[in-house]
């Protein structure tokens, strides 16, 4: 889909700060144009988000609901078996999705959280 269009990596910090100043309305124009060069216009991209461990983060993040810090009225789940989340990455590809994303509440990954 492309035109032989080029892509930029050489903006100067005006031309950057012009963008800026833009109206909105112009400015996505801008991009739906630049979008349609290099990109089928009627396209959408299916994506699925998956849940993989819900609730009890002990991070405070103040506008998540998975936070142990707030009474989101939220079950807390387990993270799922390897097996579980390839048949649900696997039931959305046969769905239609193109992306599968894969979301976890928890500060960092321990060596326990994913055996090899």
């Amino acid at each position: 889909m492309t035109t032989g269009v080029s892509v930029r990596h050489n903006w100067q910090h005006g031309e950057i700060s012009a963008l800026f100043e833009l109206p909105f309305s112009e400015l996505m124009y801008r991009a739906q144009t630049v979008h349609r060069q290099f990109f089928d216009p009627n396209a959408v991209q299916i994506s699925t988000l998956l849940s993989i461990k819900t609730g009890a983060c002990p991070e405070d993040c103040k506008y998540c609901p998975q936070s142990i810090h707030h009474n989101a009225e939220l079950e807390t789940e387990k993270l799922m078996q390897v097996q579980a989340v390839l048949e649900e990455a696997q039931a959305a590809k046969t769905q239609g999705a193109s992306r599968f994303c894969m979301g976890a509440a928890w500060k960092h990954l321990r060596a326990k959280d994913m055996p090899m």
